[in-house]
């Protein structure tokens, strides 16, 4: 699930890392600059300024919500996450007349020009030495909450740590990925999903076979 707010509170318990000053870039659109709050249980960015001068909205994502996490180069050094919803931040309307929580979850039509609906994250750090910590909380994090859908072996196969890859203006390294091919990331998030519903028909009609 994600969570956006028009109120802030910061999270008081299992916080494994905060970066105050961490600006937020979704997709290509900057938004503006606040704490980055890794915890135990969520990752929180907000009580910070958005671009335009008005308090920032707060975003809560889950852990099972982030496909892929790594560091990023280039063009600027961030922690650079893909989750696998379409995220839609409020207007500043909505905002300023106290719209609270907004969540968006797994119920909802997320779908976008025909395909599975994810949403790119940039979260650049006023200090480029945090880059290392955030990136190590944010593993810690995962490795606290699995997907609950998915099988302890399918994590083994789908994940890897450790890659470093440099395609086109974008250089990652340190990834952990779901099963990405090597091409820009959203591309390879969704070849990673054709694959597996691939793979998973391929494993049911066989099982049909046997029967």
């Amino acid at each position: 699930m994600v969570v956006v707010s028009s109120t802030f509170s910061a999270p008081a318990q299992g916080v494994l890392l905060q970066t105050p000053n961490t600006k937020l870039i979704i997709n290509n659109l900057e938004v503006g600059s606040a704490t980055l709050y890794i915890t135990e249980n969520n990752v929180v960015w907000g009580g910070g300024e958005s671009i335009n001068g008005v308090p920032s909205p707060t975003i809560q994502l889950l852990y099972p919500t982030i496909s892929m996490h790594a560091v990023q180069r280039t063009p600027s050094p961030a922690l650079y996450l893909v989750i696998n919803y379409e995220l839609r931040l409020p207007t500043p309307s909505s905002q300023s007349s106290g719209g609270g929580d907004a969540p968006q979850d797994d119920d909802e039509d997320n779908e976008f020009d025909g395909e599975e609906a994810y949403t790119q994250l940039r979260f650049v750090p006023q200090n480029e030495n945090d880059l290392q910590a955030m990136y190590n909380a944010m593993s810690q994090g995962q490795t606290l909450n699995p997907d609950p859908n998915q099988s302890p072996d399918e994590d083994e196969e789908n994940y890897m740590d450790g890659e470093e890859f440099d395609e086109g203006e974008d250089e990652f390294e340190d990834a952990e990925e779901s099963n990405m091919s090597a091409e820009d990331p959203v591309q390879m998030f969704r070849q990673m999903r054709l694959k597996n519903g691939h793979t998973q028909n391929e494993e049911t009609e066989d099982a049909d076979i046997g029967e």
